[in-house]
């Protein structure tokens, strides 16, 4: 038996040795942020007007708010041979310090999330449904070369191209090709947003269709101020064809050039976009979309879409000092016509979201963790764009906008960046509760069409300073002061607005 092992031990022994080693180089990289913050009036609605009021119940975060939040992100990639990659990403322990929510007990003593059950809501809802929500993996996709150009497979960030305008780190799945030659670059890309097979039994069969389709193709060229680049878009979403009603299709076309120079200290970057297509292609336009509208029998219409848009944004480095300057137009949507929306749509094209023009307006970290900047606009269907479903309040996803920034700073040393910048921004078009002409019939409920009472968003004062404590480690402290504009009343007048601040702080490793 001895003899038996002994033998079977050498020949594993042979085999390991003669098995050529296949090693695989891992690199990670990765970054954490520890960040504290006070906002003293995040509703943007008087603390003091008494209860019951009309815009009472609109928002319940009258007061102040303070709390920290953490994040650690992790991308670990592995290089298997030369030329071919396996990239992953994921995030852990993101959330407030304290935060005893997702532990279902008033310790965390449990090893598992969890979650309110849908099954079970109200105010005494049991937390009994785990959630995903120390780790969750975001990223893992195929990267390699080919002797033609070269591939990318799997869950990868899209929706980042040219400048920041418009950026949104989006994680989604689906296969991207790029393409060199000299200075030009060609790439084109598939993305699957979202494979929908409807909600219950009762849409077996139905939803077969329901999906929702990205397909990109740019081409960038780089020459020697800098570089510049068009991307063309077609999006196909038949979310919304399953519905057993009245289903339609969603098919829309986006137009993204964009220019980024460079002569001498002057720095200046330009992107446009363009959207046209059809918003809403009904299955049948005999039958009903609307209740009491002002269309002949209320029957369905396709709506088409035009939107445009375009960001300026221009800077000069004195060293130390500099200055520059911002400027975003973005359409909104009228509501003026039942058959033709012009704007209000990027929030639903997952757009924008990672844009960062201010400290609280359009931030996407301050509305991640603070909600949306509601003020008296209402929660319920007359608080949305009727046509794209998208919020009137002010969100990530800046859109419906003018808006101005100039900015000034100094580095008095290499390590220290001080920073100031006042914005100024309204609304293209003022919000209205349904679709049609200001107190006529709406198109959608047949109710009398409400607008609000102003296109101001209000203006916003922000200074930060950053310094490099190592170069991979970085504290900032900012302070922002926002002049709540008018357009937070919604539609009643008589709601009282109150300016808010914030103070906050960061620490920030990247490795």
């Amino acid at each position: 038996m001895k003899k038996y092992l002994w033998s079977l031990l050498l020949m594993a022994m042979f085999i390991a040795f003669a098995v050529p080693a296949a090693a695989v180089d891992v690199k990670f990289s990765g970054s954490y942020y520890a960040q504290g913050w006070y906002v003293d009036n995040p509703s943007g609605l008087d603390p003091g007007e008494k209860a019951g009021a009309a815009s009472w119940n609109n928002n319940s975060r009258r007061g102040p708010n303070a709390f920290y939040g953490q994040r650690l992100r992790i991308s670990p990639e592995f290089q298997i041979v030369e030329g071919l990659n396996l990239v992953t990403r994921f995030d852990a322990m993101e959330k407030r310090w304290g935060d005893q929510a997702w532990a279902g007990s008033t310790g965390e003593t449990q090893s598992r999330t969890q979650m309110v059950d849908p099954a079970n809501a109200g105010s005494n809802a049991q937390k009994t449904v785990k959630a995903q929500e120390n780790i969750e993996w975001e990223r893992a996709y195929l990267d390699f070369n080919v002797p033609f150009g070269k591939f990318q497979v799997g869950y990868m960030q899209y929706l980042t191209w040219g400048t920041a305008f418009l950026d949104t780190t989006l994680t989604a799945g689906g296969i991207r090709y790029y393409y060199n030659q000299g200075p030009w670059q060609v790439v084109a890309a598939t993305e699957k947003r979202a494979e929908y097979v409807g909600l219950n039994a009762n849409n077996i069969g139905i939803a077969n269709d329901a999906d929702r389709d990205v397909y990109d193709l740019g081409l960038t060229y780089k020459f020697a101020p800098g570089q510049a680049g068009i991307l063309y878009q077609y999006m196909r979403s038949a979310q919304s064809k399953w519905q057993q009603a009245n289903g339609y299709l969603t098919q829309l076309n986006g137009f993204y050039p964009y220019a980024q120079l460079t002569f001498g200290n002057f720095f200046i970057e330009a992107e446009g976009v363009y959207g046209t297509g059809t918003l809403r292609s009904y299955e049948s336009t005999s039958t009903a979309a609307s209740v009491g509208g002002t269309t002949p029998a209320s029957n369905a219409q396709n709506v088409s879409l035009n939107a445009y848009g375009a960001f300026i944004h221009g800077k000069y480095d004195f060293k130390p000092a500099y200055v520059g300057a911002k400027f975003v137009y973005i359409s909104g949507d009228d509501n003026s016509s039942s058959d033709k929306a012009s704007g209000s749509i990027l929030q639903s094209l997952q757009m924008n979201r990672n844009f960062y023009p201010t400290l609280m307006l359009w931030n996407d970290d301050y509305q991640s963790n603070l909600v949306n900047i509601q003020g008296n606009i209402p929660t319920d269907a007359t608080g949305t764009n009727r046509r794209t479903g998208q919020s009137y309040a002010v969100n990530q996803s800046m859109d419906n906008v003018w808006f101005y920034q100039v900015y000034a700073g100094i580095k008095p040393m290499p390590k220290l960046d001080l920073k100031a910048s006042f914005s100024i921004a309204s609304a293209d078009k003022t919000p209205k509760s349904d679709v049609g002409q200001t107190g006529q019939k709406g198109y959608y409920t047949g109710a009398t069409v409400n607008e609000f009472v102003s296109s101001k968003y209000g203006n916003e004062l922000d200074i930060t300073g950053e310094y490099k404590i190592y170069d991979n480690l970085t504290y900032m402290i900012g302070m922002g002061y926002l002049w709540v504009g008018d357009y937070f009343k919604g539609y009643d007048n008589s709601a009282v607005i109150k300016d808010n601040y914030l103070l906050t702080h960061k620490l920030t490793l990247t490795f």
